[in-house]
């Protein structure tokens, strides 16, 4: 199963294109020394191609950009957020398989 391409969100960008953003944002924080961000991030990389096209999903690099990761309470990571009209319906710690993920999207969408 191929995925696609997920958003990169960072200081510059976070406000505009999640908490002003209309619809579903689902936003992972990661770190670049944790195995399990890895393999989230191929578990969201398939989630993306089957979720619909007005679903977006990003990641934020926790470690880089402390400030999101302390204003949404951050404290480990891998942690994803789903954001929907800019408020958090949804938190997420750890690995969750795809279909678990799946079921969320369509719940919040």
């Amino acid at each position: 199963m191929t995925g696609k391409d997920l958003d990169t969100f960072d200081d510059q960008t976070f406000d505009q294109e999640v908490v002003s953003a209309e619809g579903l944002v689902l936003v992972d924080f990661w770190g670049e020394n944790c195995a399990s961000c890895r393999q989230l991030h191929r578990v969201l990389t398939q989630l993306a191609a089957e979720v619909p096209p007005e679903v977006r999903i990003g990641t934020v690099n926790a470690t880089a950009h402390p400030d999101i990761a302390e204003r949404y309470g951050i404290r480990s990571v891998p942690a994803l957020l789903f954001f929907k009209q800019g408020e958090i319906v949804e938190m997420r710690t750890g690995v969750d398989r795809r279909q678990v993920l799946k079921k969320l999207v369509e719940a919040h969408a």
